[in-house]
């Protein structure tokens, strides 16, 4: 995977990216990240805390092999 990184004080309305020769004509992806984002906080995990809250209860997951150590 190749990364072009572009940081920007003030950010503009219109952005136009230029592609390097060797990446035209393939998949991308383009994120956008803010300095208020949730992801740049100090807990980024708890940022996600309860976004599944219909998300089922694990079942018995039955019993564990004992391994012989190496």
């Amino acid at each position: 995977m190749e990364a072009i990184k572009q940081t920007y004080d003030d950010l503009p309305e219109q952005i136009i990216i230029n592609i390097p020769k060797n990446l035209v004509h393939r998949k991308a992806e383009v994120i956008i990240i803010t300095e208020d984002s949730n992801l740049n906080s100090k807990k980024p995990v708890l940022s996600f805390f309860g976004t599944i809250p219909d998300f089922p209860e694990r079942g018995d997951q039955g019993d564990f092999e004992i391994r012989e150590s190496i």
